[in-house]
């Protein structure tokens, strides 16, 4: 019986579209998912409405629930990994005490200071994970869908030797909007696209012989396509390609947009603290989520364009499927170092993913994703070497942060950053000569901050007209 091991499975929204996808092939109809979560009442309702999903495709897996993750694993032919360590209040963390230094954020879940301690929170898990899956279930797929993705990957390469691939549906679900933008069915146009999670570019927008690049910049000139993708779109003005992840996202990768004050933002459309809003919506969804598991509703699915399920029907299979996957990158793009985490063409079969050679990225896509390779690889050094000064560097080198603070306020930021998150952090006690802030700082209280945050998004609703 093929296995199935979902570590996080309290994220119900996830775990259910997940497993309804996976159940969708018929080879998965009777296999065993076994859901793991710290959290019993969120195990209870995301296990409960996996039940509803299989009844609804008349599917009759074994279905199990532990809080338990090496019983969850124990023989698993497939792992998929989806935990957020430290969930809302980390969150909370990641956003206010840098706002204390003058910096805002969009998302903070994949790069600069928010993604940096997201990856240092998650490592101690991966490590236990790969350690696990080494031994009870060696030839496991692990399928990543955990931000922020390039660095836990990179957790994941240099600390176990499993079987792993991340995925993300930014590719899949940017092409999608791109062939709105452009009126063109996606089966009927080809693309290429290659970088890094979340800043990976469509190299080759084609139809047939045709370019459909000077169709996208024709595009963009109608304000109503201009104004759903504001900052995707400057992108693509100055730097020649689309980008995959969002303009949300995007705004906090550079320093073009955020750092130049309220009038640009409004420009740009730039939703602040929009992750904060998202996380704080999803909690009360919950609830919602809650009843449904216990009526006697049918849960209908369909199939979303998530990777996964697909990967894992050609690894059982045999039947080849290109995706998208995360994976070191050893040569698939020419001028990426080789143990930078790319995005890249992947090929899934019985054999397990490889990537495709890409070749060369133009240089000026390099030069934007180059900074985030760098902060990847010192928060892994930082990480294996227990080293506090790559973690000062890591922020120092994200262009957001650099461009609104001095050095000696982004070492002090981490510094507190490092007190806030406290245990859920690997040790970083390693002396260097590299100078640290020399301050000490208090744990900020849970509740506090909840009841900040909340007086915060009172007075915006006030305000918006």
């Amino acid at each position: 019986m093929i296995k199935v091991a979902m570590i996080g499975a309290g994220s119900v929204v996830f775990s259910r579209n997940l497993t309804g996808d996976i159940l969708s092939f018929p080879e998965f109809k009777n296999a065993c998912f076994s859901y793991m979560d710290i959290n019993p009442d969120r195990l209870a309702v995301g296990a409960a409405l996996c039940r509803k999903i299989a009844r609804a495709l008349d599917a009759h897996p074994t279905i199990e629930a532990t809080p338990d993750r090496r019983q969850a694993l124990r023989g698993a032919d497939f792992v998929i990994n989806m935990v957020q360590i430290g969930g809302f209040d980390s969150t909370l963390v990641d956003f206010e005490i840098p706002r204390k230094y003058g910096l805002n954020f969009t998302i903070a879940d994949t790069t600069g200071p928010g993604g940096l301690f997201r990856a240092l929170r998650t490592y101690p898990l991966l490590v236990e994970l790969g350690r696990d899956m080494l031994e009870l279930c060696p030839h496991a797929l692990l399928i990543n869908y955990s931000n922020p993705m390039s660095m836990n990957m990179q957790t994941l390469a240099r600390t176990s030797g499993v079987r792993a691939v991340g995925f993300c549906h930014s590719v899949q679900g940017t092409f999608e909007q791109l062939m709105g933008y452009l009126g063109e069915k996606p089966d009927q146009v080809s693309f290429l696209c290659a970088g890094i999670n979340h800043m990976a570019f469509y190299l080759e927008l084609r139809k047939g012989d045709q370019d459909l690049y000077p169709r996208l910049f024709a595009a963009m000139e109608d304000p109503r396509i201009y104004d759903t993708n504001r900052v995707r779109f400057e992108l693509l003005r100055r730097l020649g390609y689309f980008v995959t992840e969002s303009s949300e996202h995007n705004a906090e990768y550079g320093p073009y947009f955020i750092p130049h004050g309220p009038d640009l933002i409004g420009r740009f459309a730039i939703p602040i603290d929009e992750y904060l809003k998202r996380s704080n919506d999803a909690e009360k969804e919950f609830e919602r989520w809650r009843q449904e598991a216990r009526s006697e509703t049918p849960l209908p699915h369909q199939r979303s364009h998530e990777y996964g399920s697909r990967v894992m029907h050609s690894v059982i299979t045999g039947e080849p499927h290109v995706v998208y996957g995360n994976m070191p990158n050893r040569g698939a793009i020419g001028n990426l170092s080789p143990t930078a985490i790319a995005e890249a063409p992947t090929l899934a079969d019985r054999s397990g993913l490889r990537f495709a050679v890409v070749g060369e990225l133009p240089p000026q896509l390099i030069a934007y994703v180059q900074p985030h390779v760098i902060q990847h690889e010192l928060f892994i050094q930082a990480a294996l070497r227990g080293r506090r000064d790559y973690v000062y560097q890591g922020a120092m080198f994200d262009p957001l942060t650099a461009a609104i603070l001095p050095l000696d306020k982004i070492v002090e930021m981490c510094d507190e950053l490092i007190t806030a998150h406290g245990d859920l952090l690997p040790p970083l006690r390693k002396r260097t000569l590299v100078a640290g802030s020399g301050k000490t700082f208090q744990p900020p209280n849970a509740a506090g901050l909840r009841a900040d945050y909340a007086k915060m998004a009172a007075a915006r609703k006030v305000q918006r007209p």
